[in-house]
């Protein structure tokens, strides 16, 4: 998938969301230490909140990219 691709769990399909929309957040998580990074974003047709988890590894090129949350 591409880095701004999503898979909408209500509409049950693939959707595409503008760059400017999508940010990085940091889940808090005990077992993994600094947490979990992802992408999020808000599907367009629904407006449900569509999250992508990321490796720790591109959690700072993605921040440079897109911003956090």
């Amino acid at each position: 998938m591409l880095e701004r691709q999503f898979y909408c769990v209500k509409c049950r399909k693939k959707v595409v969301v503008p760059a400017e929309d999508v940010c990085v957040k940091t889940y808090k998580n005990k077992r993994i230490r600094g947490g979990s990074p992802a992408l999020v974003a808000r599907c367009a047709k629904c407006d449900t909140k569509v999250t992508k988890f990321i490796k720790a590894d591109h959690k700072v090129a993605m921040i440079k990219k897109f911003g956090r949350c």
